[in-house]
């Protein structure tokens, strides 16, 4: 499966057309009381509409973008297949396509001060803690931050209907190539393993990829407005 990511530094665009918006999305940006908020807000959007506009030949402000009932955002005036997600950090955007199945992605500004093991107390299962205890100095937040990554990606993929705890759903060989292990629903026929990535491509911040399918190919680009 082959996953394309944009990454997107909001505070380096200034070239941004509203117009493209949808209504309930100028409507959104509206509600900001802070002009940055809104500013941000209006470049995540502009910008996922001219990427996806890129993917399936429609213009962007055409493009119309419901959500399903777990709370998936999907295109659905579209010839073409594509699925999509977005995440975003301290003015960081990250976007994720695929033309084969869903796919989940996180970003996560890599605080050297986050309470790691607090944390992972609430989230983590017991093998995972064990991780985060055992490990010190810049290791130990490193090992945090794959696990927080990589967990909230399969949120991202799964949608908001997540029906059961984080601490069930395992990340595996995290420091290495890393897969995900979720928990079995009463129809299949055991424990589901996901294809997953922990990427550092960009300076104080982990990507986190997670993905329906046996294969995980990823493609990464830094996302301008001339690109």
């Amino acid at each position: 499966m082959k996953v394309d990511l944009w990454l997107a530094k909001l505070d380096e665009l200034t070239n941004v057309d509203e117009s493209l918006l949808s209504e309930e999305e100028q409507f959104r940006a509206d509600r900001f009381i802070h002009q940055n908020f809104k500013n941000h807000f209006i470049k995540r959007r502009s910008i996922l509409r001219q990427l996806l506009a890129r993917y399936l030949a429609i213009k962007p402000n055409e493009i119309v973008i419901n959500q399903t009932k777990l709370g998936k955002p999907y295109v659905a005036n579209a010839d073409k297949k594509i699925f999509f997600n977005t995440s975003h950090s301290k003015g960081h955007v990250l976007y994720g396509f695929s033309k084969d199945a869903e796919l989940g992605v996180d970003i996560e500004f890599l605080d050297a001060e986050i309470e790691a093991e607090l944390i992972s107390n609430h989230f983590f299962g017991s093998d995972e803690i064990s991780l985060i205890r055992s490990s010190v100095g810049k290791t130990k937040s490193e090992a945090f931050f794959r696990l927080w990554c990589i967990k909230e990606a399969y949120i991202k993929l799964v949608g908001k209907g997540l029906t059961f705890p984080l601490d069930q759903v395992l990340v595996t060989n995290t420091m290495n190539r890393p897969f995900l292990i979720v928990p079995s629903h009463p129809d299949s026929n055991g424990p589901e393993v996901l294809k997953c990535r922990f990427l550092e491509v960009v300076p104080n911040f982990g990507i986190g990829v997670v993905v329906h399918g046996k294969e995980l190919e990823i493609q990464y680009r830094e996302y301008t407005f001339e690109c």
